[in-house]
């Protein structure tokens, strides 16, 4: 993860409103503003009006997978990028007392903010990008699955019944069919493999939960535990103020690896002796359940970033 970039005081920042079809583009300080297709060409007129313009900073919003091209036109391309979440730049813009919004609108907030925040975006490799989609693609259809079999349970009518059935055995078997194709992804790629066997060294951890670190976590290994835990949104954030001190609580992070990653968690504090007595230890001292399995995730991160960082499986602590 790359250290905060210092804005130079003359530098000009782009920052890029993305859509499906068009990116809107505002040039910070001085308002310039213009659109373009989202498609190759696009990124082409994009890089050389940038060029002329002496642009020295890339600003996007994380726009559902749009942002992809464009990103990894001008990851190489020597301007600094910075990826946005949306609740960053809504946060920015209630800051501004900013209520009309408008691509050309939030552009110019995201080109505002860029210059501002923190430069640590990369473009994910290939293999683990495949992987990333591949697992979306796995987590929607085991919804679905879900969906469909609580549906089944509140029929009684058994030709209702039998319809559901159909769909319930289709996609057991195309989940089966992700499953193994991810697998061979894992297995193709000497990188994301090693990577994989190390994660799943740690106690826990199966095939999917280290799928789904290194494909979704390619920061892995060069962080601290600290920022490795609140990269997931497992930091706990202080809510004090004067003498009163209210609970901790963690928010924030990328959802989809914190999600898998609680499975391992409760897995590990039922079935491994280190994990498992220290989530008893926090039971006993009147923490509830979920704040000890949160604790458990904070060290399994923590466990990954290591394995990562000195390229060894995981050495369980002597008893």
């Amino acid at each position: 993860m790359s250290k905060r970039s210092i804005v130079p005081t003359d530098a000009i920042v782009a920052g890029v409103d993305v859509s499906k079809a068009r990116l809107d583009v505002v040039l910070w300080p001085q308002g310039e503003s213009f659109s373009v297709d989202n498609d190759a060409a696009g990124w082409r007129i994009l890089r050389q009006r940038l060029q002329a313009a002496g642009a020295w900073r890339l600003g996007l919003e994380a726009s559902g997978g749009y942002e992809r091209g464009v990103v990894a036109a001008f990851i190489d391309g020597g301007l600094d990028i910075v990826m946005l979440q949306p609740l960053q730049v809504r946060a920015f813009a209630r800051f501004r007392g900013q209520r009309a919004k408008t691509d050309r609108i939030d552009a110019a907030l995201i080109a505002e903010c860029a210059a501002q925040a923190e430069s640590r975006t990369r473009e994910r490799p290939v293999e683990c990008q495949k992987a990333a989609d591949l697992l979306a693609l796995y987590e929607q259809t085991a919804a679905d699955l879900a969906r469909l079999r609580n549906r089944l349970e509140r029929f009684r009518d058994g030709e209702l019944a039998d319809l559901l059935t159909q769909p319930i055995a289709y996609l057991k078997a195309f989940r089966q069919t992700l499953l193994g194709r991810l697998r061979r992804l894992a297995r193709a790629n000497n990188s994301l493999a090693h990577r994989v066997a190390l994660l799943q060294s740690i106690p826990g951890v199966g095939f999917l939960n280290a799928i789904s670190l290194a494909a979704r976590v390619p920061e892995l290994g060069e962080m601290t535990r600290q920022q490795a835990a609140a990269l997931l949104g497992l930091a706990p954030f202080n809510r004090d103020s004067g003498a009163w001190q209210g609970n901790r609580h963690i928010a924030g992070g990328r959802a989809r690896p914190r999600r898998l990653l609680y499975m391992a968690a409760v897995a590990a504090a039922r079935c491994d002796p280190a994990m498992s007595t220290f989530y008893r230890r926090l039971v006993a001292k009147g923490k509830p359940h979920n704040v000890a399995i949160v604790a458990v995730m904070r060290k399994l991160i923590a466990a990954a970033n290591a394995v990562i960082k000195r390229d060894t499986p995981w050495v369980p602590a002597a008893p």
